[in-house]
């Protein structure tokens, strides 16, 4: 698979509908432990907005399915989630405007460009036990795979393998944004759900782009 497709980004946001629907409960775990307890709900609900929506009015090109999941977040998912998630989709759909296929450098151009609005709107950044700490460095992931000229299901990969010890790093972490930042304790010793939700996002479409095993 040299480039991603429109087939693969509607293969895929049938495959994070799934995906968020069976992590729901443990996503909403991870944020009542420091939160309000709907993260999981909320990143659900995002995805099934936009798997509604492109049903309705069949997206271009791969830009504007990504594009219009982020339009989903941004119009149907309340609080920073929809923020920082609809931010994320909305700008890396519309950095790959135009497109028909997506490869493993586009995937980083997209990504990093959603990583930036993400953080201009939502104002959160690195170590602050947020979804930047999983998302950075699967960004980073991205941009060493396209020098290293690997294919873009490989590169999700290694974005996947990234963004889950960027999550895992959230433990020990103290909490500078959201609610738990007032907590004793600050959210210290639990998961941040939103980087859970990145991990999450990006093990879907590795799996969803890994070749057929063999039978």
């Amino acid at each position: 698979m040299t480039t991603l497709d429109r087939e693969f980004w509607m293969r895929a946001v049938k495959s994070l509908v799934s995906a968020f629907e069976e992590d729901e409960v443990r996503l909403c775990g991870y944020d009542g432990a420091i939160g309000d307890g709907d993260h999981g709900t909320s990143m659900l609900r995002g995805f099934r907005e936009a798997q509604k929506s492109l049903r309705k009015r069949p997206a271009a090109g791969p830009g504007e399915i990504v594009r219009r999941i982020g339009e989903a977040f941004l119009d149907t998912v309340g609080g920073v989630t929809g923020i920082v998630f609809g931010s994320l989709f909305e700008a890396a759909g519309q950095n790959a405007a135009n497109l028909s296929g997506i490869d493993t450098g586009g995937l980083h151009r997209m990504f990093a460009a959603g990583m930036a609005a993400s953080k201009r709107r939502g104002n959160v950044t690195e170590g602050s036990k947020s979804m930047m700490d999983a998302l950075s460095p699967a960004v980073e992931a991205l941009n060493a795979a396209a020098e290293g000229n690997e294919t873009a299901p490989t590169a999700l990969l290694l974005a996947a393998r990234a963004a889950a010890a960027g999550m895992e790093a959230t433990i020990p972490m103290e909490a500078k944004v959201g609610r738990a930042r007032y907590q004793s304790g600050k959210g210290k010793g639990h998961v941040d759900a939103g980087a859970a939700s990145v991990c999450l996002f990006f093990q879907t479409l590795a799996e969803t782009a890994a070749p057929p095993a063999a039978s």
